[in-house]
């Protein structure tokens, strides 16, 4: 089901954009999308008043089953319902709205709900925006697959998450504020193996480590050893990971691979 609708996002332009053009490469495959969070693909980063757009590309298959496995009949559509953040700090959740971005979709008017997707072709949707919020996000996606059952279209709901928003500085009104632990403050090695340091954080740091699919995977208070720590990773599943630091300035993040 979580790999139906999957995202790939290319940072555009300053600019943004009012309509993407779904011209994805899928080679020969029937249904899929690119970057998959499960395998460490993730959201590029946004910046606090600095316009973003974003494109994400999806081939919808044919087959139901693709969605949930008890469903093994034709798909008819899907229909993007809504999108939810949750703040990893405050686990807060909003809107895209709530942050400055919105979800345009483009299914080239196969339908007049533009964010109705038909079976059997490859769509894109922009998002786009200037964030007004910083904060690190899981995103949330709700759809309805809809099937055709004895002649009566059936809807059968579901939750795409996994997905990772990092939006990087707090607003200024026409920049990205940038706090001074922000400056200084660094992880390495970057892919890591079996250890990942961190330098630079002040005493009081709370540091949060959560995988591509947005779970807390380790989390460490304030320590007196202060600007330095040290985390064990040899037992850690490869792949995209997402490092927090709430402090008194505010909260940052910084990514990093790991690699065995």
């Amino acid at each position: 089901m979580k790999h139906i609708v999957l995202f790939v996002f290319s940072l555009l332009s300053l600019a943004v954009v009012a309509q993407c053009d779904p011209d994805f490469d899928f080679g020969d495959a029937e249904w899929g999308a690119s970057p998959d969070p499960s395998v460490g693909d993730q959201f590029d980063t946004a910046y606090v008043d600095v316009p973003y757009a974003d494109v994400f590309h999806v081939l919808v298959p044919t087959d139901a089953s693709a969605i949930d496995p008890m469903f093994t009949l034709p798909l008819d559509s899907v229909i993007l319902l809504n999108v939810t953040l949750i703040d990893t700090v405050t686990s807060e959740t909003m809107a895209l709205e709530d942050i400055g971005l919105e979800i345009v979709c483009n299914n080239l008017g196969s339908s007049p709900d533009p964010c109705t997707l038909i079976s059997g072709a490859q769509y894109c949707a922009s998002l786009e925006g200037t964030p007004t919020t910083g904060g690190v996000f899981q995103m949330s996606l709700d759809v309805n697959a809809f099937v055709t059952i004895f002649g009566v279209a059936v809807a059968q709901p579901y939750q795409f998450n996994g997905y990772i928003l990092d939006v990087i500085g707090e607003s200024t009104g026409n920049n990205v504020a940038e706090s001074s632990n922000d400056i200084h403050w660094k992880l390495f090695p970057n892919p890591a193996n079996d250890q990942l340091e961190i330098q630079g954080l002040p005493a009081d740091a709370k540091i949060e480590i959560f995988n591509a699919s947005g779970q807390l995977i380790t989390v460490e208070e304030s320590s007196m050893r202060g600007l330095n720590r040290s985390f064990e990773t040899s037992t850690w599943t490869a792949g995209l990971y997402f490092v927090v630091s709430t402090t008194g300035h505010g909260v940052q993040s910084r990514q990093v691979v790991i690699e065995h």
